[in-house]
């Protein structure tokens, strides 16, 4: 079989859509395992691995992170010491899975969110954008999103394979208005702030952990010394307000700070202000938390102190422990707590009740141990790597923040952030006492839009001003940008922009080797998923038109209420990476559960103190309906998903890359 011509253009993008989106998901679950950050090579390792656990990480990390303006100056030891370190503290804390805990946690949200928008940096990256023949189009009715759409798309083409980078630095160092701008810039302005409008309902409203979010959120804005920052920030001087902002935030106030300034040895031991706030966050969670155990320790229908004992010492056990418990759960579909238990201690005197205070249980001593260990490792840990990476983080900045203290009034950038937060606060937090109306992605956006004129004065101020630092961030912007270029032998016109770009070929390869019955399973697979696609970016698009109608024709149809959900397909996607993450059986005996089953969407909705919001968000949290369920790519990736990370570890050990600064 040839090794070109095996798979159509849609095939080709479908396939490169499962694998990225695959490996992608896999390597950031990986990272929490010690063995996957020893393996992960340079910059975690001064020395080569043989096969390095996270190809695609590795060469985002190359293309993206090392070469940002002052990350690029770290030395060796922030990485192989400070960073290592500090990943290997948090993977050996043995954190909490969500399936033990009933509920899609914090940190399986968090991590899901990650895939979902570096799968699509990835495509990009490993793909390249299509490149299409010049448009004439100049004049775009920012009303309507045909017209929004259609001027996206222009100015991702124009920014990578025409000079609107250059023009876009140029006038934004000329004024801060944004209608100044070309048209086409606004248009997509307005694109890109619908999509980050999307990301904040999403985040903080649609999803049933979003107002637990908020609830952190707000406890870490109003501990925040917003006061004393800005009037540090005033100071004249860019090396006393650069010495006075690392005081106030990293010094440690203890014994050996006033020793030390008699000539005493210092010491590493105590919190700065930083780590208190942290502190003093998850130790209030940790009270509230304490505090329903005690209720359930007290109830009538509590397990008795035998099988307290056993469900608490779980949380404490071994990872290997744990996971030979929840195999344990997942064969015999049975409850995580019945699996502690074991087939010896349940008897069918443990009535439902009794089991269901048994799941919170266990669920609350995890959520305990995960808070207490969080504060040992950024708090308490002697060496203070938290302190240790902060401080280097400073030193390497120092020449981009000594700009911007020369170029832009830092601390009215710090009123205006904490107005914004003030704001999507207020917006987001939803009482928990009375039914209240909910806000939609329309109110996103108008947020946004009141505050987008503090950041295009920044922008503007930080250019105009700061002429060395326009230079870094500029090149630094035609490094990035240059990544997303697809060259030229890989350029087609017909098929550019469903195809895999640069990967084509690579991919036709992989599934030339196979035989021809496993070829046209893959087929097979690969037309559903294609279909698949096509579907969750019909659904995108029309969320986006209604969103937009809603946001800018007042008085439309689309303006009442969101009830369909948020545009974007990294969105849609992140929402099926919850919807197939695996939960322990609710009653004692029954097959696992999922993210989207109704009883773990009304567990993940519950917050540190047991309380739910008194009205839930009744839209689309869900990726979408019923006929949009993903398809099984199973044979896909057993078949191709080994040959595709090879060709990733190939691509890191040769360092292929493009435009290197």
């Amino acid at each position: 079989m040839e090794d070109k011509g095996c798979l159509s253009s849609e095939q080709a993008r479908a396939l490169f859509d499962i694998l990225t989106s695959h490996v992608t998901l896999t390597e950031i679950e990986n990272l929490k395992y010690s063995k996957t950050v020893a393996t992960f090579g340079p910059p975690l390792q001064s020395s080569r691995v043989d096969a390095a656990s996270t190809p695609l990480l590795r060469i985002l990390l190359q293309s993206f992170i090392n070469d940002l303006p002052g990350f690029r100056n770290v030395s060796s030891h922030f990485w192989t010491d400070t960073i290592y370190h500090l990943a290997t503290a948090l993977d050996d804390a043995n954190l909490s899975e969500s399936y033990d805990k009933g509920s899609v946690g914090i940190r399986r949200t968090l991590s899901t969110a990650s895939a979902s928008i570096v799968e699509s940096v990835a495509r990009g990256r490993l793909g390249g954008y299509p490149k299409q023949p010049p448009t004439g189009d100049s004049n775009y009715d920012k009303t309507n999103p045909d017209d929004i759409a259609r001027a996206w798309d222009h100015f991702l083409q124009r920014i990578i394979y025409g000079d609107l980078l250059d023009n876009m630095f140029v006038k934004a160092a000329e004024t801060d208005k944004l209608s100044d701008h070309e048209p086409v810039v606004q248009a997509a302005h307005q694109y890109a702030l619908t999509i980050f409008a999307a990301l904040l309902h999403h985040n903080l409203i649609a999803s049933p952990r979003g107002q637990s979010m908020v609830s952190l959120l707000n406890r870490l804005h109003r501990l925040t010394p917003y006061f004393l920052m800005k009037q540090t920030l005033k100071i004249g001087n860019a090396a006393s307000m650069l010495n006075g902002m690392t005081q106030l935030l990293l010094a440690k106030m203890n014994l050996s700070t006033l020793t030390s300034w008699f000539g005493g040895q210092p010491s590493d031991s105590g919190m700065n202000l930083l780590q208190q706030i942290i502190s003093q966050v998850l130790n209030a969670d940790t009270s509230e938390l304490r505090r329903r155990v005690k209720q359930i320790e007290h109830s009538q229908d509590a397990p008795n102190k035998s099988q307290m004992e056993q469900l608490r010492r779980y949380a404490s056990q071994s990872a290997e422990e744990q996971q030979r418990i929840r195999r344990d759960s997942e064969s015999r579909s049975v409850s995580i707590a019945t699996a502690i238990l074991g087939p010896d201690n349940v008897s069918p005197s443990l009535s439902e009740p009794t089991h269901k205070l048994a799941l919170d249980y266990v669920s609350l001593q995890l959520a305990i141990r995960d808070r207490e260990q969080l504060i040992e490792i950024l708090c308490l840990h002697q060496p203070d790597l938290m302190t240790a990476s902060i401080r280097e983080l400073v030193m390497v900045y120092d020449p981009i923040i000594r700009a911007l203290h020369k170029a832009v009034d830092l601390g009215s950038g710090v009123t205006d952030l904490q107005n914004f937060l003030d704001d999507i606060i207020s917006l987001s937090l939803i009482d928990k006492a009375k039914p209240t109306k909910l806000p939609t992605v329309q109110d996103f956006v108008r947020l946004l839009e009141k505050h987008q004129k503090s950041s295009h004065v920044f922008i503007h101020e930080a250019l105009k001003n700061g002429k060395e630092l326009s230079q870094w961030y500029h090149e630094y912007a035609s490094h990035a940008i240059e990544q997303y270029k697809q060259t030229q032998e890989n350029y087609n016109a017909d098929d550019g922009g469903t195809a895999a770009g640069d990967l084509t070929r690579c991919l036709n390869e992989l599934v030339s080797k196979l035989s021809e019955d496993q070829q046209q399973q893959i087929y097979q697979q690969l037309d559903h998923h294609a279909a698949f696609l096509d579907g969750l970016s019909q659904q995108s698009k029309a969320r986006m038109d209604r969103t937009i109608r809603a946001s800018l024709v007042p008085g439309s149809a689309d303006s009442e209420p969101d009830v369909e959900g948020s545009p974007g397909m990294f969105l849609l996607k992140w929402q099926y990476f919850i919807d197939r993450t695996s939960i322990t059986p609710g009653p004692a005996n029954g097959p696992p559960r999922t993210g989207k089953s109704d009883s773990v969407v009304d567990a993940t909705s519950v917050d540190v103190d047991g309380e739910k919001p008194a009205v839930t968000y009744q839209g689309s949290s869900k990726a979408g309906d019923s006929s949009l369920e993903p398809p099984d790519v199973s044979t896909v990736i057993q078949l191709l998903a080994p040959g595709f990370k090879e060709e990733l570890q190939r691509q890191v050990a040769s360092k292929k890359g493009k435009g290197k600064l």
